[in-house]
């Protein structure tokens, strides 16, 4: 970042102009000078479309992210650099339009002297997020958001200022863009390595303006299988999640480079974390109490209709809904077929397998993380060995059922060419022969040649 500086340094020189370093770039190496940062925000007062034709010419790539407002963005060397023109007439009043003090802190280039009204440092030192101004989180309710992550990533603490703002705007965070709300969302969990994410969110009273039925969900739950209500369950299955993506909990079977995966621009590991703490909201629709019985039947299919909604609500794009959803619809069933003790498992795996496919891993991963959050506070039968001994047996028999899907003995081509098959007729015959190689019918080319000519 060095010779991105330099460069800033020598462009305002030439342009006989002001330059400012701002924002998280300041706040990190006030917090930790040694720390490599990616990204730097610098505030220009003069020609910006000259310095941005300075910053090309030594070989910057520039992408215009909002040309009427002139802001930019420029890389080079996998450094990034935005650039915005001074809002105002001084750097005191650009500050004064920012969220948070740990935020509103300005380095004047070439003359290398801090400028911090607000007494950001002393926050930083004090481990204090503090708005501005008070209406700094009135004028845009997303900076809530934006807080919680500054306070999970760096385990400061809000100010009194900060909380009453807080209370006062977070009913009206959905009114955000949803785009935002999302983007947030998934940093928050981004950045949380202990699984406290959604514990500070509704201490904070922010969740419950996100997540409905989170004041439902502390008062039901307890049953024949919990002894904790259904909000602490969900916080704990989620911190188990985080354990375990870390290495902290370990399952035989589960590679756990497949969090480090992604759905669009997203890590499937915090989309993971959002089903992991949400696989159970259906139980606040399904809460049924006849004497001293309770049960939530069919919790999970109704979990699913609501995070359905939840998710179209923040934003999530379609293929981050359709995982979570999967997820908390089928959380159960890894459970249900143990509990059912099977006695044709071959096909009943093979269903199972068949219907979410792709989404395995993911689902035997939180079925863990939901069983040992259970397990750990209330065993009297000492049943979480069985139950882990079960997964690990259905991770090994989803590495069969793959492996007989991607070394089939016969390709569609050699089908069509012996059978004659068409259209809908080829994949019956494709997913018939993968049945029965998982089955142990077929083992050969052969005999899946023999097979497919006996079927019609």
């Amino acid at each position: 970042m060095d010779s991105i500086i330099n460069d800033v340094k020598a462009i305002l020189k030439d342009t006989n102009s002001s330059g400012y370093i701002v924002g998280g770039y300041i706040r990190d190496k006030l917090i930790n000078r040694n720390m490599e940062l990616k990204d730097i925000d610098i505030i220009i007062s003069g020609d910006v479309e000259r310095f941005i034709q300075e910053l090309y010419n030594k070989g910057y790539k520039i992408f215009n992210l909002n040309k009427d407002k002139q802001i930019y963005r420029s890389t080079k060397n996998g450094k990034i650099l935005d650039l915005a023109k001074l809002k105002g007439n001084t750097i005191e009043e650009d500050l004064k339009n920012r969220d948070f003090t740990i935020n509103a802190i300005a380095l004047k280039l070439i003359d290398n002297v801090i400028i911090d009204p607000f007494r950001g440092k002393n926050h930083i030192k004090d481990g204090i997020i503090h708005p501005v101004t008070e209406d700094s989180i009135k004028n845009d309710r997303i900076r809530i958001l934006r807080g919680q992550r500054l306070s999970i990533k760096y385990g400061m603490h809000f100010s009194k200022s900060s909380l009453k703002n807080i209370a006062q705007e977070s009913k009206y965070i959905l009114n955000c863009p949803k785009e935002r709300i999302f983007m947030e969302i998934m940093s928050i969990l981004q950045e949380d390595n202990e699984g406290v994410a959604f514990e500070e969110l509704d201490k904070n009273g922010i969740l419950k303006f996100i997540i409905p039925y989170i004041d439902q969900l502390k008062i039901i739950g307890r049953c024949k299988y919990h002894i904790e209500d259904a909000f602490t369950h969900m916080n704990l299955v989620y911190k188990n999640f985080i354990d375990l993506s870390k290495g902290r909990l370990h399952i035989d079977g589960l590679e756990l480079s497949i969090f480090d995966q992604k759905i669009g621009e997203q890590s499937i590991k915090n989309y993971m974390g959002f089903a992991a703490f949400c696989h159970d909201i259906g139980k606040a629709k399904c809460y049924v109490k006849k004497e001293e019985k309770v049960s939530f039947i069919g919790h999970d299919k109704e979990g699913a209709k609501i995070i359905d909604e939840v998710s179209k609500k923040i934003g999530f794009p379609k293929k981050g809904e359709k995982f979570v959803k999967k997820l908390i619809e089928a959380h159960m069933y890894p459970l249900g077929l143990c509990k059912n003790k099977v006695k044709t498992y071959k096909k009943s795996f093979y269903k199972f397998f068949s219907r979410y496919d792709k989404y395995i891993p993911y689902i035997l991963a939180l079925s863990y993380c939901d069983m040992h959050a259970t397990k750990m506070l209330y065993d009297p039968d000492n049943e979480e060995k069985v139950l882990v001994e079960y997964l690990e047996h259905l991770f090994k028999e989803y590495r069969v059922f793959k492996e007989c899907k991607e070394k089939r003995f016969l390709d569609g081509k050699e089908v069509i060419d012996i059978t004659g098959a068409m259209g809908k007729d080829i994949k019956y015959i494709l997913d018939e022969l993968d049945r029965r190689t998982y089955y142990g019918e077929i083992n050969d080319r052969e005999e899946a040649i023999n097979l497919i000519k006996s079927i019609k």
